[in-house]
């Protein structure tokens, strides 16, 4: 089996190409397919049941390390946008969204 290529914990053979992760504007990043999530000491989340979840990017969730809406309280600003907020404001033409081809 190929790196790109794992067993889930139902025994189905999965791809990586089946998972999508989005980049919310000012918001979490929202999995779709199914992954494995570990925690740092390498405990498996139970994601059962969950074809799509999102994770906290704000650092401000109370049930980390998926998101619960708290960056829409805080006003979080994603640090692309913050860049681009602040070049804007010193007269300065932004970067384009970055386009990467794996």
């Amino acid at each position: 089996m190929g790196p790109d290529r794992y067993t889930d914990a139902g025994g189905s053979l999965n791809s990586m190409a089946d998972v999508k992760i989005t980049v919310k504007p000012n918001g979490p990043y929202r999995v779709e397919g199914v992954v494995k999530l570990v925690d740092a000491e390498g405990r498996e989340w139970d994601l059962t049941g969950k074809p799509a979840f999102s994770l906290c990017r704000c650092g401000g969730s109370t049930n980390k390390p998926f998101c619960d809406g708290t960056h829409s309280k805080l006003g979080f600003q994603a640090a692309e946008a913050a860049v681009r907020k602040e070049e804007a404001a010193q007269g300065q033409a932004p970067p384009p969204n970055p386009v990467t081809k794996m």
